[in-house]
């Protein structure tokens, strides 16, 4: 599914969806054929709002349910407001074409290490985007989800937040993001070559809805932010639970300490898959107590989406959703022993 745009048929006036980037189009009422010409420079859409307050709250009850928030937060938090706010967004639909070369190391079976050389092309289709403006604290600086169904943008006509970057500057951004996604998309372990070029094919100032909802716990003032199209939340602050905040430090320090010691030991008595062992259950276990450690340092607060502060694993894993694949992934690869 991607983004529709209704309007009206000129000879019967009834209702046509056309979808994003199609020439012709036909009305489902008279037959009459159309012919489909965009404005020159960049397209202004605005999503259709499909959530109401009742709804978004409702989200909002069910995200403070779960997760490392605090246990009671659900039937003590007072939602104090409610409002939707389309925030805008750059958009850059582009086609990325080009050669990654380079090499991967393989064991075989008897333990040694070689190079697995490769070419691969990458013809493939991306969307980018970006906030197209300050975005504040609400924590949404990409989206997710690109689909939906679009209106023509009535400028004044809707609340949305002032666009402080010029096309220009996103269209840079963007052609750089999505060649970095198409190098990415190759999969070459160790890169050598590459010869990656993006071929824009349109700039979209995307004005997207989101619901804001800020709410009191303990004296102290939160929120959240909901997309209005999918109804997942994009962005929060919650407090942490304390409890939990304990028993993750005691856990990661058990966890660390005995999981470490039981490694050196397999590491220096034993040889071969013993000793691989004993290493990879060293760096477990100090991964694991160094997530309990950030949890138990910065869990007075969690935090989901590119909110700054407070404990966030999504950053921690470091996701990035500014590029999306639009169209299946065409390559050519070529191995060399």
């Amino acid at each position: 599914m991607g983004i529709t745009l209704s309007m009206n048929c000129p000879s019967c006036g009834g209702a046509v969806s056309v979808d994003e980037g199609a020439r012709m189009a036909s009305c489902p009422y008279c037959s009459l054929l159309l012919s489909i010409e965009g404005d020159q420079g960049v397209s202004r859409i605005m999503l259709k709002n499909k959530l109401d307050r009742s709804k978004a709250e409702g989200v909002a009850r069910g995200w403070m349910s779960g997760g490392l928030k605090a246990r009671d937060l659900k039937s003590k938090a007072e939602i104090t407001e409610c409002y939707p706010i389309y925030v805008p967004f750059w958009k850059l639909h582009g086609r990325a074409v080009g050669w990654v070369c380079g090499y991967k190391e393989k064991k075989d079976d008897k333990g040694h290490t070689h190079r697995e050389y490769m070419e691969r092309m990458v013809l493939k289709e991306f969307d980018w985007n970006g906030a197209a403006c300050d975005v504040g604290d609400i924590g949404v600086e990409h989206l997710s989800n690109l689909d939906g169904e679009a209106l023509l943008h009535d400028e004044g006509s809707i609340p949305t937040f002032e666009v402080t970057t010029s096309p220009s500057d996103a269209s840079a951004q963007g052609i750089s993001g999505i060649r970095r996604a198409a190098i990415s998309s190759a999969s070459v372990q160790h890169e050598t070559f590459v010869n990656m070029h993006v071929f824009p094919k349109g700039l979209t100032l995307l004005y997207y809805p989101i619901w804001v909802i800020r709410y009191r716990y303990m004296g102290r003032m939160y929120f959240l932010t909901i997309d209005g199209i999918t109804s997942k939340v994009l962005s929060g602050r919650a407090p942490g639970d304390t409890l939990l905040r304990s028993i993750a430090m005691t856990a990661g320090m058990f966890i660390g300490g005995f999981g470490s010691a039981m490694g050196l030991r397999w590491l220096f008595a034993t040889s071969g898959d013993m000793a691989t062992l004993g290493l990879v259950i060293i760096g477990g276990c100090l991964v694991i107590a160094g997530v309990s450690y950030a949890f138990f340092r910065h869990g007075s607060e969690v935090t989901t989406g590119s909110v700054r502060g407070g404990f966030n694993l999504g950053a921690m894993l470091n996701r990035d959703a500014s590029v999306k694949v639009s169209a299946p992934l065409q390559t050519a690869m070529v191995r060399r022993r």
